[in-house]
């Protein structure tokens, strides 16, 4: 999913260095934008997109309208795929985040229990 800077924007140069495929671009009208093409949600680097994640005004940095659009119609008539799909997708953030040793903690108790219930059933 890519994001646009909103005119709710107050403080772009915040987020710049968090961007971890340097996709926030300032142009030179002084104004900043992100490049769909680099913009990657932030997955492998961090569990949040970081634009959001750091924005002071909270609706700075949102989802595109077309982005938006195609992941409601990205759907398979499968609930348990698109569910397992969201849960590995997630845990992969998670993992490559590196988060502490409590989040670390309770990821793995989480999966353990989850991974029972799966085997059980």
């Amino acid at each position: 999913m890519t994001y646009i800077i909103s005119n709710q924007c107050i403080a772009c140069e915040n987020c710049l260095p968090h961007c971890p495929t340097n996709a926030i671009q300032k142009n030179h009208k002084d104004k900043f934008s992100i490049d769909p093409n680099l913009c990657n949600d932030c997955v492998g680097s961090y569990g949040v997109p970081q634009c959001m994640a750091g924005c002071p005004t909270f609706n700075g940095c949102t989802p595109t309208v077309s982005s938006l659009i195609k992941s409601t119609q990205t759907t398979t008539s499968n609930y348990w795929d698109d569910w397992f799909s969201a849960y590995n997708r997630l845990t992969s953030r998670l993992k490559a985040k590196q988060e502490t040793q409590y989040w670390q903690r309770w990821f793995d108790l989480y999966s353990q229990k989850l991974e029972h219930l799966v085997v059980s059933h």
